[in-house]
């Protein structure tokens, strides 16, 4: 009987072990080798090119990753020895998309150019490239052209001007379709 318990003990103090050390194993990188997974951005710092994740975890960006913003959705990867990084963005977040949309109508008197601004229905992160298109086969505009001007993170002005000095139009809801995007 005394050998049976011995040998009762010492299978108990293996099995203790083994899920001791599978504990432990789980818990640190150098052990579980690589992982990755997904995070929601809580804050931004740009000076140090990290971001830090709802859970408290300090994410280095990788270059690719521009524009971070709290409230992005992340792939997050951790390295054998334990550093976390960033390839960036997967989806957008609350009130963030990466490229938006619209047509903004713009009117006129008399005049050989006009500017008009133009307000992003939800603010960007940092200002997007934008383009636009005079969207119209109006007697009023033959041979216009239009580009943007002044983007911000909450907008830019649209410039339309006449083919040559002097020539002088009217325009009325002349609809100019832009896009604007963060890459």
């Amino acid at each position: 009987m005394k050998g049976r318990s011995a040998h009762r003990a010492a299978r108990d103090l293996v099995g203790a072990l083994r899920r001791q050390t599978a504990r432990v194993g789980s818990e640190m990188p150098s052990v579980r080798g690589a992982d990755w997974r997904i995070a929601v951005v809580a804050s931004v710092n740009a000076a140090a090119n990290t971001v830090t994740t709802e859970d408290g975890i300090t994410v280095r960006r990788w270059e690719s990753y521009l524009a971070p913003a709290v409230g992005d959705i992340i792939g997050i990867t951790q390295s054998g020895g334990g550093s976390w990084g960033t390839w960036g963005r997967w989806a957008s977040g609350p009130g963030l998309r990466a490229t938006q949309t619209g047509t903004h109508l713009v009117s006129w008197s008399a005049i050989s150019f006009v500017t008009s601004p133009v307000t992003f229905p939800t603010p960007f992160p940092v200002a997007p490239r934008v383009w636009v298109n005079l969207a119209t086969d109006s007697a009023a505009v033959p041979r216009w052209s239009a580009r943007a001007f002044g983007a911000s993170t909450t907008g830019f002005t649209v410039y339309l001007a006449a083919p040559a000095a002097g020539a002088n139009t009217t325009g009325t809801n002349i609809p100019i379709e832009w896009q604007a995007t963060i890459l």
